[in-house]
């Protein structure tokens, strides 16, 4: 009954930092586009991030507005957001808020059609986070890839990119690290797009029949902070539980190709790294040295009670954000190169089969490649940097007034 409690609380008037805010899509399709659709059948793409700045549920703000929603289509960590691991049910029945959930984890394209031939239109609103690997934008894919064609219109809410401020950045994904969740929509690491600007580009690109519009956001400007919105953060994963931790996550997410734990399962995920055979002042005193402009950190022992090194006692670092605009793949690049060097016979490259974790995550087996040749982040930047190029010139047409 979480999301029921929280629908029903009283209307919240305030800013959280004082000044004008942002509006999200949601919150603008209600007040007067969404009344064109009343009587209408829609299935809801959302989780735990489809609230507004009063903490008001999609579903209820929809509902409201005489739009009939039977279904849901869950996520990653489901509607709920607290699922580490990937739920294995197809679908179930929310008492709730009155609705069949199905698991997109566990549908293709075929099932899709067959769920939206049952609905007059799609509405997307989720929270994402601006980063190749993040699991929403390949949900948004899999949503548009399914519409191809049909006559069911989707209707994008949408909402800030936390790490928009950090532009576009890494590796644009080669083809043959395509991979069916982390590493499947076609950009750079960073693509720099709000949701609404990954799904117009998306469909110019290589979707053109789909039936799109995108509620854009009011008061938001490219480049702006996630604090500087007015807007409550709510967590879009469990284990991004602060603004912080989100923009540490796009620095160290690439250690996820490591053995190293990324402290999921601590009260700091993201926040700390490290592995039973890590000495804490060593690894400290290696990444000090690096002189990230950004960055700080502090030798520090953890527990993960879940992920990597489960139960076991770790030594490592706690990373801290200091502030400014960085290049994540160049903070992960230089930190990993650290590691391997003063780690070189315990740190190594988790591989899946015959394939390494880190080239679906960079989007390039050259990321890896060029750390174990011990050759500098300059020329792994050059190496990317034809991609970038073609890359910001494509998707200009798809970015809107921010």
């Amino acid at each position: 009954m979480l999301f029921s409690c929280i629908a029903c609380s009283p209307r919240i008037n305030y800013h959280l930092n004082g000044g004008s805010r942002v509006r999200t899509g949601l919150e603008n399709f209600v007040r007067w586009p969404a009344r064109k659709y009343a009587g209408k059948k829609a299935v809801l793409v959302t989780n735990q991030s489809g609230f507004d700045f009063n903490l008001s549920q999609n579903i209820t703000l929809l509902r409201k507005r005489g739009i009939k929603i039977e279904t849901v289509l869950a996520p990653e960590h489901g509607v709920y957001g607290y699922m580490n691991d990937i739920d294995n049910r197809l679908s179930w029945y929310d008492r709730s808020i009155s609705c069949k959930i199905y698991n997109l984890y566990r549908m293709n394209r075929y099932s899709l059609r067959l769920l939206f031939d049952r609905a007059d239109f799609v509405i997307f609103d989720i929270q994402d986070m601006g980063m190749r690997c993040y699991t929403y934008i390949t949900n948004l894919k899999d949503i548009v890839d399914a519409l191809d064609g049909q006559d069911c219109e989707l209707i994008v809410l949408d909402r800030p990119n936390p790490a928009g401020f950090l532009g576009v950045d890494g590796a644009y994904l080669e083809k043959r690290y395509t991979t069916q969740y982390v590493s499947a929509y076609p950009a750079p690491f960073l693509y720099g797009m709000t949701i609404g600007e990954a799904a117009r580009y998306y469909r110019r690109e290589f979707r053109p029949r789909v039936k799109l519009r995108v509620i854009s956001m009011s008061g938001y400007r490219r480049g702006m902070l996630f604090s500087d919105m007015n807007l409550p953060w709510i967590p879009p994963s469990p284990n991004l539980p602060t603004y912080e931790s989100a923009i540490v996550y796009t620095a160290v997410v690439l250690l996820e190709g490591t053995n190293l734990s990324l402290g999921r399962g601590t009260t700091k995920p993201f926040e700390y790294i490290g592995a039973p055979w890590i000495d804490p002042q060593t690894l400290c005193n290696a990444l000090n040295e690096l002189r990230l402009k950004n960055f700080m950190f502090k030798p520090v022992y953890f527990t993960p009670s879940s992920s990597k090194y489960a139960g076991s006692r770790c030594g490592g670092v706690q990373i801290f954000y200091t502030g400014g605009t960085f290049s994540p793949t160049e903070a992960a690049y230089r930190i990993i190169s650290a590691i391997m060097k003063a780690y070189p016979y315990r740190a190594s490259w988790v591989r899946f089969g015959p394939y390494y974790d880190i080239d679906a995550l960079a989007g390039t087996d050259r990321f890896r490649v060029f750390i174990r040749e011990g050759r500098q982040w300059k020329e792994y930047k050059k190496a990317i940097a034809p991609g970038i190029k073609a890359f910001r010139k494509k998707r200009r047409k798809a970015l809107l007034c921010y």
